[in-house]
C-alpha cells in the first residue's frame, strides 16, 4: 500500500517539483526549482555561485571562518558531500559528533544565508576510503554495491533515511538552506541501473523535499548514459573546456539550465606525483565566460581540509594502486590552514561581476602560524612488542581472515602461527597480499612485501622443534573510484602457500586498529638505535606558549602515522608531493604537548621538525606553498 501511495505521489506531484521541464511553473515560497525558462529559488530566479567545503574534513572551530571566506569571495551557495562510512562506522550505529555534526554546520549556513546543495552519496568517490561507503560492506564476499542488490540497497537506504533525517529541519521547504540533494555520484563511470537512481530519488521525495534532485557525472558521452531519469536534473564534473562540455550537455538536456556541479580549479594529491596545480588567470578567463552565458558553477573544492587516515586509493584494472596523501588540499582557493591563496582573490574578482552585492562582507584574516623547531623524540616502543597492548580483538581460525572479516576498518592485522619442520627446505609464499606486509620468523625480519611486489616467496630454515611465523599487514586505503572498487579487502586475501601447498593451521590473528595508544610501554630510545625493531613508536613533547597553526615536515625520508596529544592527525610519506603536515592550532595547548609518531620504515628522526610554511613539490619543484 505504502509503494502504491508513492507511486501515485510521484506519478502526480513529480512533474512540477525539482525539475518542472515540461511546464513553466516557478515555485513559490520554500521551493527551488529547476525548469525549461531557468533556476529559481522561493520562486525567483537564482544563479548559483557556489564553493565544496567539507564539514567532515574540516574541524568544526573553523566552518564559519571558512563559510565567511566563501561568501566574501561572491559565492552564495556551498555543496558539501556526507561520507556513508564516517556517519555510519558500524552497521546501525551512527555518528553526527564533533566534525560530523552536519546539523551544526547546516544551521551556520542558514545563519549566513548561505545556500546548500547537499550531496549524501551513498556513494560519493571525493578521493575517500571506498568512496565514502563502509568497510562492513566488505564483510558480505558476495554483495554487489551500488546495485539494487539488497545486501547494498537495504543498509544503504537505512542510510540515506538517516541523513536526510538529520538534513530535513533544513530543507528549503521548512525554512532552511537546503536547495538541492544530490544522488550517487559519477554513477554512470560505474553502473547503468537506472531503477537505482529511481529509487534513491524516491527516498529523497518521501521526505517531502521540494528542492531540485540531482546527479553529477563527467563529460563524456560514456560517462553520462546512465542517468536519465524523470525529475532529477543532470549535472556536470569537469577540469578543462568548460565551454565544450556545456554545449555537450546543452545537447544531451537541451531548454534546460546547466551547471558544473563540480568544476576542478584543484586536483586531489596521490603519492609518487608531483602537485597539479591549475593556471589561474586562464581558469578565471574560462569562469568569467560561462558565468556571463547564465552558466551556473560549483568551484570543487573551494576549502579542502584534511582527510587524515581515511584517504582513498587511485586504482583502475589498468593503471597501478597510488594511495592519496592526509591532505585534501587540492591547490583550492583557501588552503588547509585557511590562508586565503592568489587563486582566491583572481576568482573573486570575476565573482563579484555577478555578484556585486557581496563585496560588502569583509574578508577574514588568515590564520597565523609559528615554527617551534626541531621535535625532538626520547621514546619509544617496537609495535610487535606491544601487541597485546595495542590489539582490539582476538580470533583464531584455520585460514587467514581478511580485516573486514575481523570485524576492522583500519590500520593493521596482525597473523600467527607455528611451524613445525618439515623435512626439506622450506619455500614460503604469501598471496594477495593487501596492502604491505613485514614477515618475521621465531622474531626475525625475514622480508617485507607491498600488494605490487613481483615476487612475495622466501625460504626459512626451521629447527628441530619448529618456530613461530608472524606477518603483520598495513591496511593503505581501498580504492575510491572505477570498477575495481568491490576487490577491496585488506589483509592476507591468497593465503600462505608452504612449499607449492595451501597451509591451513592454526592462525591467530589479531586486530590493530591504533584507535588508542594508552596502553604502549613506552621506552628510552637507546644510544645503539639499530636494536629498534620497525615498526616502532616514537614520542616527543613540545612546550608551547601561544598555540598556532604550525607544520610537520619529516624531510625526505620515512613513512608512517601521526598523533597530536591522542588525535591520530594523518599519514606521512616520503613519496609523497606535500612535504609538511598541517597541525591546526586548536590542537595544540599552551604548556606541554604531546607529539607520537609510528614509524614503519627507519627515518632519522633528525629531521623531523615544526616549520612556519607548507611546502611541496609542484611540477618537479621544491617549493612554499603559496
Amino acid at each position: 500500500m505504502k509503494k502504491l501511495i508513492l507511486y501515485i505521489f510521484i506519478s502526480i506531484f513529480l512533474p512540477f517539483v525539482n525539475l518542472g521541464l515540461a511546464s513553466t511553473d516557478n515555485g513559490g515560497k520554500g521551493t527551488a526549482v529547476v525548469n525549461s525558462t531557468g533556476l529559481y529559488i522561493d520562486g525567483k530566479p537564482f544563479h548559483i555561485l557556489a564553493g565544496e567545503i567539507h564539514y567532515f574534513r574540516v574541524l568544526p572551530q573553523y566552518w564559519r571562518d571558512r563559510l565567511l571566506k566563501l561568501k566574501a569571495c561572491g559565492l552564495n551557495t556551498v555543496s558539501t558531500y556526507c561520507p556513508w562510512s564516517a556517519h555510519e562506522p558500524r552497521q546501525n550505529t551512527f555518528d553526527f559528533s564533533g566534525n560530523l555534526n552536519v546539523r551544526e554546520f547546516l544551521e551556520i549556513c542558514k545563519e549566513l544565508d548561505i545556500k546548500v546543495m547537499f550531496r549524501p552519496g551513498p556513494y560519493i568517490c571525493s578521493e575517500w576510503d571506498f568512496g565514502g561507503l563502509p568497510w562492513w560492506l566488505l564483510k558480505d564476499s558476495n554483495i554487489v554495491i551500488r546495485s539494487r542488490d539488497p545486501k547494498f540497497y537495504n543498509p544503504a537506504s537505512v542510510y540515506m533515511k538517516r541523513i536526510l533525517k538529520e538534513a530535513e529541519p533544513y530543507f528549503c521547504n521548512n525554512g532552511g538552506p537546503i536547495v538541492a540533494i544530490q544522488i550517487e555520484n559519477g554513477y554512470a563511470s560505474y553502473g547503468n541501473d537506472k531503477k537505482y537512481i529511481e529509487d534513491l530519488r524516491d527516498l529523497v521525495l518521501e521526505t517531502g523535499f521540494k528542492g531540485i534532485i540531482y546527479t553529477a557525472d563527467g563529460d563524456s558521452p560514456t560517462r553520462l548514459n546512465a542517468n536519465n531519469v524523470k525529475g532529477v536534473w543532470r549535472t556536470l564534473m569537469c577540469g578543462t573546456n568548460l565551454e565544450k562540455s556545456l554545449d555537450f550537455m546543452n545537447k544531451i538536456q537541451p531548454n534546460t539550465p546547466q551547471i558544473v556541479s563540480e568544476l576542478w580549479s584543484g586536483q586531489g594529491i596521490k603519492l609518487k606525483t608531483p602537485m597539479r596545480v591549475r593556471n589561474i588567470e586562464k581558469l578565471a578567463e574560462e569562469i568569467d565566460t560561462i558565468l556571463a552565458k547564465k552558466y551556473h558553477l560549483v568551484l570543487y573544492m573551494f576549502h579542502g581540509g584534511r582527510t587524515g587516515i581515511t584517504s582513498g586509493v587511485s586504482k583502475t584494472p589498468t593503471s597501478p594502486f597510488i594511495p592519496f596523501v592526509s591532505s585534501y588540499d587540492t591547490d583550492a582557493l583557501i588552503d588547509e590552514s585557511g590562508y586565503l591563496k592568489p587563486k582566491y582573490f583572481a576568482f573573486r574578482n570575476v565573482f563579484l561581476k555577478y555578484n556585486p552585492d557581496a563585496s560588502k562582507y569583509p574578508i577574514p584574516p588568515n590564520p597565523e602560524k609559528a615554527s617551534y623547531g626541531n621535535i625532538e623524540f626520547t621514546q619509544y616502543a617496537s609495535m610487535l612488542d606491544n601487541l597485546e597492548n595495542l590489539t582490539t580483538k582476538t580470533q583464531k581460525s584455520f585460514r587467514m581472515l581478511s580485516m573486514e572479516e575481523m570485524d576492522q576498518g583500519f590500520g593493521f592485522i596482525h597473523y600467527s602461527t607455528k611451524i613445525e619442520k618439515p623435512l626439506f627446505p622450506l619455500n614460503i609464499t604469501l598471496q594477495g597480499i593487501s596492502d604491505y606486509a613485514w614477515v618475521d620468523f621465531e622474531g626475525e625480519r625475514k622480508a617485507e612485501f607491498s600488494h605490487d611486489a613481483p615476487q612475495t616467496s622466501i625460504d626459512i630454515d626451521v629447527p628441530e622443534n619448529g618456530g613461530r611465523l608472524d606477518i603483520l599487514v598495513e591496511n593503505q586505503g581501498r580504492t575510491n573510484f572505477s570498477l575495481v572498487m568491490d576487490k577491496n579487502r585488506k589483509g592476507i586475501l591468497g593465503g600462505v602457500v608452504l612449499n607449492k601447498q595451501m597451509f591451513h593451521s592454526n592462525w591467530t590473528m589479531r586486530s590493530l586498529p591504533l584507535s588508542n595508544l594508552e596502553k604502549i610501554e613506552w621506552r628510552a630510545i637507546p644510544s645503539n638505535k639499530q636494536k629498534i625493531k620497525y615498526p616502532a613508536f616514537f614520542k616527543a613533547k613540545l612546550s608551547i606558549k601561544n598555540p598556532k597553526d604550525t607544520y610537520l615536515t619529516f624531510g625526505k625520508s620515512g613513512r608512517g602515522y601521526c598523533w597530536i596529544n591522542g588525535y591520530q592527525l594523518a599519514r606521512y610519506d616520503k613519496t609523497s608531493p606535500l612535504i609538511t603536515m598541517h597541525i591546526p592550532a586548536t590542537l595544540l595547548k599552551s604548556g606541554e604537548n604531546t607529539i607520537e609518531i609510528l614509524e614503519l620504515e627507519n627515518a632519522d628522526l633528525s629531521n623531523i621538525k615544526s616549520v612556519e610554511e607548507p611546502v611541496g613539490n609542484v611540477k618537479g619543484e621544491i617549493k612554499v606553498l603559496k
